[in-house]
């Protein structure tokens, strides 16, 4: 399930999640370079238990080719979805297509209030076991822990939707209706964690649907029979997962506060004190749980209490840095916190230090918010040092990102851009 726990705008990456995309850094040879053993544990987790905790006694996928269908009232995004489809043929081997005929899985835009009143923290929601969205609200299907196998179902989209909630719901929702329905915050590159870091399948994604579509996994399997059929699936599909590592733990206490903290229908209170226990709770987890939880704690605190952000960004952008590496995503995001701060305190040289070699990665991700808050400010770093072509090309870019994202809504973008420029010290 997609979550919408926070308000987006151009910049959101400081106040709400970011949407990223593209695939993860891959090892030379290909695949995901960590351990099989511990990709095996997850695959278990996402396949035989909801996010919700109850249990899924059988492997369910469909057997068979897949087709998709999309709502007519969506038909502008038909050429993303065609592009999400062929990299799930090319990459996780799995005969998914287009059709316009009858369909597995209905993509269908509905209207918003509906949908909220069912899903009231949901951007967009798969449903197994039906085909219409007038089943869903007479709450006419089955669970997916009832589910014997995998038939039909229905992605939902609210009408209110700007495009890069569509273009993220056909990456999560798709591939979740294929039969990973669980979210393990625990895994750092994937679109199935609610953190919606990654809005685009990854490397990790398509690996787990390539293990789920494999013929020696097959529809009503128990947890035992997967499990002893994994390693040597792995060996094969995986050979970069060849090596020793272990696993991080779940941890339900955290997932509860960090998700509070981040739903900004919360009271602000509530949210600071849930991000502050985040924060304590995830120094036990370490790795990007933390710096998540730190990165949140200082987008709370940005406004009011600059002094407290600061910090915060720049543990997160050090973890990342030090744990994932330079060019990873979620290493881009943080040093975008961090030169938020840079802007706020007049620290203009150090913003385009620090977003330099983030933007590269923006764009290596085709990750268009990403983009449109970077560029944001590095326009007005530019500006206030003097390099007025520098700062336009940054501004046009940036809004040119920023209609990519959200289309035509002109006060969507004027807000976001009226945010960052909130950051600038009163005195330059």
């Amino acid at each position: 399930m997609f979550r919408n726990l926070l308000a987006m705008g151009v910049a959101a990456l400081l106040a709400g999640c970011v949407g990223g995309s593209g695939p993860v850094s891959a090892p030379s040879g290909g695949g995901v370079a960590r351990a099989n053993s511990v990709i095996a544990e997850e695959f278990i987790s996402y396949m035989f238990a909801t996010e919700g905790g109850v249990r899924i006694p059988r492997l369910l996928k469909y057997e068979g080719p897949v087709r998709v269908s999309l709502d007519g009232a969506l038909g502008a995004y038909r050429g993303d979805l065609q592009r999400i489809l062929a990299g799930m043929r090319q990459q996780s081997g799995i005969d998914i297509a287009l059709t316009d005929g009858a369909a597995h899985i209905r993509i269908l835009r509905v209207p918003a209030a509906p949908l909220k009143q069912i899903y009231p923290t949901a951007a967009c929601v798969v449903v197994p076991g039906v085909s219409s969205f007038a089943e869903v609200q007479r709450r006419q299907f089955p669970r997916w822990s009832r589910q014997t196998a995998l038939s039909r179902a229905v992605v939902l989209i609210p009408d209110n939707a700007p495009p890069y909630i569509v273009r993220a719901c056909f990456n999560e929702e798709i591939a979740q209706a294929l039969g990973p329905v669980n979210d393990l915050y625990r895994v750092s590159d994937t679109v199935l964690n609610d953190d919606n870091v990654f809005n685009r399948l990854t490397t990790y994604d398509h690996l787990i649907l390539h293990l789920l579509y494999s013929p020696e996994l097959q529809s009503g399997m128990g947890q035992a029979a997967v499990r002893a059929q994994l390693p040597a699936l792995l060996a094969r599909i995986n050979p970069a997962g060849q090596r020793g590592g272990n696993g991080t733990r779940s941890d339900p206490r955290w997932k509860t506060l960090i998700e509070t903290a981040m739903n900004g229908a919360n009271p602000r209170p509530a949210r600071l004190s849930a991000a502050q226990k985040a924060v304590e709770r995830a120094r036990r987890l370490g790795g990007h749980r933390l710096a998540h939880s730190l990165v949140i704690y200082g987008r709370l605190n940005l406004q009011a209490q600059p002094a407290l952000a600061a910090p915060a960004f720049q543990e997160a952008y050090q973890l990342n840095l030090t744990q994932l590496g330079p060019h990873n995503l979620r290493t881009a995001l943080a040093a975008m916190h961090v030169a938020a701060v840079a802007i706020k305190a007049g620290e203009f040289d150090a913003v385009i230090t620090l977003t330099t070699p983030a933007l590269a990665t923006a764009k290596r991700f085709n990750d268009p918010i990403l983009q449109a808050g970077i560029q944001g400010l590095r326009a007005l770093a530019f500006a206030r040092l003097g390099q007025n072509s520098a700062a336009q090309a940054a501004r046009v870019d940036s809004l040119a990102q920023a209609r990519y994202a959200f289309g035509n809504n002109a006060a969507q973008i004027a807000a976001s851009q009226a945010q960052i420029e909130g950051l600038l010290p009163e005195n330059n």
